[in-house]
């Protein structure tokens, strides 16, 4: 109740039956590992299920909530693929175990604080099919708070190793699951690097593409992750990097271009300049 737009009264545009060159949509697994979020779990479950894809695999891996997530997920039980609520290791356990049951060719996670925007996973498709020497997908990222009010916007670089950068944002990446079958699953004694890790073998293994289109919605807010344990994310990232690429300095990209910036801003007006404006207007309230 007293939700507006998207993912909430609007839903991305239902497609064709084919992609624009013939073939069948491919089908797209997606995996939530989710624990204690309640409070935006909802908004991510439809984020996912309101993409309108044609062969869409949605599986939540739960690990023993005990806040309301389970019955938030037993809601939309009848749109999921597979669903449990029960004890894990941790978040890279829980990517894991869903990529483990998934069927899907193209593989992505979403985390359940997090958003996909609209019509992302159709344009993943796409542009899979186009580069089909890809193994992997990825392109900008939307800055939202715990209210779901756009706070700023990453157009980010490619991932650039020999530079020390490192460009992937999870809730913006898909992958082939050749690729994946070929270098693992992720590393779960990793609790906050395990994308880093995982990405850079596949980065290693195969041609990395970056779109310059926003397609998923970060959320900041004092209690997650990113907030709390930012100094295990950081030894955790310097000592992957070293294994993988022989340094031991990793950034990633913090200062943007100005004009990029205010292009973007311009060039997305009902994706971020508009719910962007809102929000600074709030604060002046």
């Amino acid at each position: 109740m007293g939700k507006l737009g998207w993912p909430w009264t609007k839903a991305s545009k239902l497609s064709p039956k084919y992609i624009r060159d013939g073939s069948k949509w491919p089908r797209i697994s997606i995996i939530t590992p989710s624990y204690n979020q309640g409070q935006f779990l909802e908004e991510t479950i439809r984020s996912v299920l309101l993409q309108s894809y044609p062969d869409l695999e949605y599986i939540i891996i739960d690990g023993g909530s005990t806040d309301n997530s389970v019955e938030i997920i037993k809601q939309y039980e009848p749109f999921l693929a597979y669903w449990v609520s029960e004890k894990d290791s941790g978040q890279s356990h829980a990517i894991n175990k869903g990529l483990t049951v998934s069927t899907g060719t193209i593989l992505g996670w979403i985390n359940s604080d997090d958003l996909y925007v609209k019509n992302t996973l159709k344009k993943i498709a796409q542009n899979f099919c186009k580069n089909r020497s890809s193994v992997l997908i990825h392109g900008d990222r939307i800055l939202i708070n715990k209210n779901s009010e756009v706070t700023g916007w990453v157009p980010l670089t490619p991932f650039f190793p020999n530079k020390g950068m490192f460009n992937v944002c999870s809730e913006t990446a898909f992958w082939k699951r050749d690729a994946m079958d070929e270098v693992g699953l992720l590393k779960e004694e990793l609790k906050f690097a395990m994308d880093l890790e995982f990405f850079s073998r596949l980065y290693l293994h195969g041609k990395f593409l970056k779109l310059n289109s926003y397609l998923g919605y970060f959320r900041c807010y004092d209690s997650n992750k990113s907030s709390i344990i930012p100094h295990i994310g950081q030894e955790e990232a310097l000592k992957e990097w070293k294994l993988m690429f022989g340094s031991d300095h990793v950034t990633q990209e913090k200062q943007v271009n100005r004009f990029l910036l205010l292009k973007d801003l311009v060039a997305n007006p009902l994706l971020i300049g508009l719910p962007y404006a809102s929000y600074k207007l709030s604060k002046l309230i």
